[in-house]
C-alpha cells in the first residue's frame, strides 16, 4: 500500500462539511476532532469526539449519493490526519467478502440513524447554544443550576 498524504488542520477548522460530496476519509495521527450535525438554526450538535488512531469521514461510501452525513471540526490546537482516497477505501472493501461489506453497510446505516436521532433529541431537550473554544457554536446540554 502506498504512503497516504498527511494533512494538518488548526483548532476550529472544518475538516468535513455536512452535506458536501465525500471523496476521502481520514485517520487521525495527532489531535482530536468533533463529529457533529447541524440543527435547523445552524448550530452544531456534537455526536462524537474522535482521536488518534480513529478513522472518520467514511460513511459517505455507504450513501448512494455520497453526501457527507455530518461535519468534522478540529478541536485540538493541531490535528494531523492521513488521507484515504475513495479508491484506497474501495480497494480495501473489495478484498472483503460480500457478507462483511453488507455488515459494514448495515453498521453505517445504523450509526447514521442513531446520530440523526441523537441530534433531534438534543435539539428537543433543554439544550442551549454554547460557544466552545474552537469558535464554533455547539448545542450542549448544560447541567441544571442549583437554587
Amino acid at each position: 500500500m502506498r504512503p497516504k498524504p498527511i494533512r494538518q488542520f488548526q483548532k476550529g477548522q472544518t475538516i468535513i462539511q455536512e452535506g458536501s460530496i465525500g471523496d476521502c476519509s481520514f485517520k487521525i495521527l495527532v489531535g482530536e476532532v468533533i463529529i457533529c450535525k447541524r440543527n435547523p438554526q445552524g448550530h452544531l450538535i456534537p455526536v462524537a469526539k474522535v482521536g488518534p488512531g480513529e478513522i472518520f469521514g467514511e460513511m459517505y461510501l455507504f450513501e448512494s449519493d455520497h453526501i457527507r452525513t455530518a461535519s468534522a471540526i478540529a478541536v485540538s490546537d493541531t490535528v494531523s490526519v492521513e488521507v484515504y482516497s475513495q479508491s484506497d477505501i474501495t480497494d480495501m472493501l473489495a478484498n472483503l467478502s460480500a457478507a462483511t461489506r453488507d455488515i459494514f453497510h448495515g453498521l453505517s446505516h445504523r450509526l447514521k440513524t442513531v446520530s440523526d436521532s441523537y441530534a433531534q433529541m438534543a435539539q428537543a431537550a433543554s439544550a442551549q447554544p454554547e460557544v466552545v473554544e474552537s469558535g464554533h457554536t455547539f448545542i450542549t446540554r448544560k447541567p441544571p443550576q442549583s437554587p
